[in-house]
């Protein structure tokens, strides 16, 4: 009995795997394809989500550079009114600065040096002849801003998640062949708590 089992599990193991040449390279050769699909496939599917990632992030964006451009116009307005030029020093480092289309990082320290600009401008004003006219372009400056604040929070949401997901392991690849970057998160907690 013994014999018969050595002589059956000899067999089994002296079959070959494929029955001739032809069979193993069409099966190796398949294998191969399904691999180098698998990858490709996971590639673009990766790229096409990291695109998608920094388009939504791009939407808001564009709403929050809008609003803050409003409210740096507001502001360059209303400091070209003021007829104490001594009032207007403060700004003109700021307002000088300003461009449109400067990056998150910049675009933050303006507005922050901004905030406390208007502030401290508002404070002294307050008890100006003027400040009727002067507290029309406050408030749309305050308005500017509560049209920015849930844009900003959402594209710092979205620019966070965007930059996680190019850190993964496969997407990495993916960002890197593309060049794409981390995106810039605003940095403007201590002005919104601030409004003039």
């Amino acid at each position: 009995m013994k014999a018969k089992e050595l002589r059956l599990s000899s067999r089994s193991k002296g079959k070959p795997m494929f029955p001739n040449r032809r069979s193993a390279v069409i099966s190796i050769a398949v294998i191969v394809f399904l691999l180098v699909f698998a990858v490709v496939a996971i590639d673009q599917n990766n790229v096409s989500r990291l695109k998608k990632y920094r388009r939504e992030a791009n939407v808001y964006l564009d709403k929050v550079m809008g609003s803050m451009d409003e409210r740096f116009e507001y502001s360059i307005t209303l400091v070209g009114l003021l007829d104490d030029r001594s009032l207007a020093e403060p700004f003109s480092s700021v307002l000088d600065s300003y461009e449109k289309g400067l990056p998150p990082s910049a675009m933050s320290s303006l507005y922050v040096t901004l905030d406390k600009e208007l502030t401290l401008l508002q404070k002294k004003v307050f008890t100006h002849p003027e400040y009727p006219l002067y507290a029309a372009y406050f408030e749309k400056i305050y308005e500017a801003e509560q049209e920015m604040a849930p844009h900003l929070d959402r594209y710092n949401e979205k620019a966070l998640f965007y930059n996680i997901q190019i850190g993964g392991f496969l997407a990495a690849i993916a960002a890197k062949r593309l060049e794409m970057q981390e995106l810039e998160l605003f940095s403007v907690a201590p002005a919104m708590k601030g409004r003039p």
